[in-house]
């Protein structure tokens, strides 16, 4: 009875603490944004501690409150898109489950929310989601027109912003899909990060991640990235074709992957070398920075597969 009723009251507080998260998402700007990403921690907390049983109740009420205090729609797709990854990960923490498998699991989870979100969206406002949000996009950029006009720009230096403005888009809306799939596990560590974080100054103990430095993904994975290649020089001008968006997608997500890998090669040599580690830093924000950064990064990725530039390679990684 006595941990019927603490489970309860952490239940509440913690409901409490997501509808507290939504107010932040809706009213406050950028905080809000920061704060979006990670509402289903209270639902990972509530699972982690009590069960799963108690983190649905925790989803329910604060869903219902939501609805009552900001909107039904706003209420429906935080649940739709952050429920469902809050549950399973909650879960899975409860069970003490190996990182790897936990990440996993909860990224499939974290997929399928999103998918859903974009099915509600469709269902609910009888119109197609990823138009509306590029319409956004459409509508910005018209501002942001007007705002280079009373600047002073000439035509000229307009019309060579907005045309890279709407390049960018145009990619953007290419490589939706591949966007979807990439977000996913970086919502979910994102979340068990946090979570872990929480619990850990709780008492709770759970097992680390492998070093970072140790990452070593098998050598297939440069096929992929090799087709995707192919498939994109082949087709690049047939842009709304099914092979060239095949391509584009997939180069994305082999690149991440890629990227991943090289730079488990540079912390590893910054590690070995005794060199400041700030300098992993300025690599990991030269990245975002510098296409040609990011590209070497790739390359390092790759060769390394089958350089094996660490010496951590087993025959199950081959």
């Amino acid at each position: 009875m006595a941990h019927k009723t603490s489970a309860m009251v952490e239940a509440g507080i913690l409901a409490a603490i997501a509808i507290v998260f939504a107010l932040i998402s809706t009213y406050v700007p950028v905080l809000g944004m920061l704060v979006n990403f990670i509402w289903c921690l209270p639902i990972i907390l509530c699972g982690m501690r009590n069960g799963l049983r108690w983190s649905i109740m925790t989803l329910a009420v604060s869903g219902a409150v939501i609805s009552i205090l900001i909107s039904p729609l706003n209420a429906l797709l935080l649940v739709a898109v952050f429920g469902p990854l809050g549950l399973v990960l909650g879960e899975c923490m409860r069970r003490k489950l190996p990182p790897i498998k936990l990440m996993a699991i909860s990224s499939v989870a974290a997929f399928a929310s999103l998918m859903i979100s974009v099915g509600i969206t469709f269902v609910v406002l009888g119109a197609d989601p990823i138009s509306m949000f590029f319409g956004m996009f459409d509508d910005a950029l018209a501002d942001i027109i007007g705002i280079y006009k009373q600047q002073g720009l000439s035509e000229e230096q307009i019309q060579a912003a907005t045309a890279s403005a709407q390049d960018s888009f145009k990619l953007i809306r290419l490589v939706l899909p591949a966007s979807f799939v990439i977000s996913a596990p970086i919502l979910a560590f994102l979340n068990y990060w946090v979570a872990r974080l929480i619990l850990n100054k709780l008492g709770e103990h759970f097992e680390a991640f492998p070093p970072f430095t140790s990452l070593s993904l098998p050598r297939w994975l440069v096929a992929p990235y090799l087709v995707s290649l192919v498939l994109v020089f082949m087709f690049e001008g047939q842009q709304t074709g099914m092979p060239y968006l095949l391509g584009v997608n997939l180069q994305m997500l082999c690149s991440f992957i890629l990227v991943m890998q090289g730079l488990a090669v540079i912390f590893w040599y910054i590690k070995d070398k005794n060199l400041p580690t700030w300098w992993g830093k300025i690599a990991v924000a030269l990245i975002f920075i510098s296409e040609l950064v990011c590209r070497y990064v790739i390359f390092v990725g790759a060769f390394d597969l089958f350089m094996d530039f660490r010496k951590i390679r087993t025959n199950s990684h081959k």
